[in-house]
C-alpha cells in the first residue's frame, strides 16, 4: 500500500515541534546549571532532531521508491525498484550514496548497514539513482538544504569529540555570529545572520520548508 507523504511529513513536524518547545525551555528557563548537565541536555536535542531528519528522508526516499502518494495527490514509485523490499532498496541505496555500481541486489542485515540518511550529499546520489517518479521534484527539494549541514557537522561532533570534528565546528563559525562554544552542542545557540536567531532555530525552519518541497 502506498504510504502517504502528507503523514509522513506530519510525523516529522509533530517531532520537530516537541524538540523545538524542549530547546526553549533550556535557553529561557535552564535546568542543567552544570556544564557536564547543559551538554548532555544539548547533545541529547541536537541528536533527536538530526535522528528525526533522517528518518523523514529515508521515509521519503523509500516511499518515492516503493509507492507513495504525494500531497498534491500525484502517486508515485521508482519503475526500476519499486518491487523490491526495504533492506533491498536499503542495500542499493548504500551503494548509491558511495557512487558504486548495482551489479547484484541483496538485503542489509540491519540499519546499521543503511546510508546516513540525512546527508544531502549522499542524498541526492541515491534518488538519482533510486530514479523514482518524482525525483526531479525530491532533488530539487533536497538541494534547499543550507543550515541542516551543519547539524550534521553539530551532531557527529557531539557524538564523536575529538580534534578532528573539533575543526569542522571551528570552519562553520565563518557564517554564524556569537559563535563562541566549550562544547560542540554549543552550535545549536550560535545566531544567523540572515533571522537574527539561534540556529537551532533556522534547522527547524529549513526541515518544515524543505520536507514541504520534497512531499510534493
Amino acid at each position: 500500500m502506498p504510504i502517504s507523504f502528507e503523514h509522513l511529513r506530519k510525523k516529522l513536524l509533530t517531532r520537530v515541534t516537541t524538540l523545538d518547545k524542549a530547546f526553549e525551555r533550556h535557553v529561557l528557563s535552564p535546568s542543567a546549571t552544570k556544564a557536564v548537565d547543559r551538554f548532555a541536555l544539548q547533545e541529547g536535542l541536537v541528536s533527536a532532531l538530526w535522528q528525526a531528519w533522517c528518518e523523514f528522508c529515508r521515509g521519503a526516499i523509500m516511499g518515492a521508491t516503493r509507492g507513495a502518494n504525494t500531497t498534491s495527490g500525484v502517486a508515485v514509485n521508482s519503475p526500476t525498484y519499486n518491487g523490491n523490499s526495504e533492506l533491498e532498496i536499503a542495500y542499493v541505496a548504500q551503494l548509491l550514496s558511495q557512487s558504486k555500481m548495482v551489479t547484484k541486489i541483496k538485503s542489509v542485515k540491519g540499519r546499521h548497514q543503511e546510508p546516513t540518511w540525512g546527508d544531502v550529499g549522499k542524498v541526492n546520489l541515491i534518488v538519482s539513482g533510486l530514479a523514482p517518479t518524482n525525483s526531479g521534484t525530491m532533488l530539487s527539494g533536497f538541494g534547499g538544504v543550507i543550515s541542516l549541514k551543519d547539524l550534521q557537522t553539530c551532531r557527529n561532533a557531539s557524538a564523536h569529540v575529538c580534534s578532528d570534528t573539533f575543526a569542522m565546528v571551528r570552519a562553520a563559525r565563518v557564517r554564524y555570529q556569537d559563535t563562541d562554544f566549550k562544547h560542540p552542542s554549543d552550535v545549536m545557540k550560535w545566531i544567523d545572520p540572515a533571522t537574527k536567531d539561534y540556529l537551532w532555530r533556522s534547522w527547524v525552519e529549513e526541515m518544515d520548508i524543505v520536507s514541504d518541497l520534497v512531499t510534493q
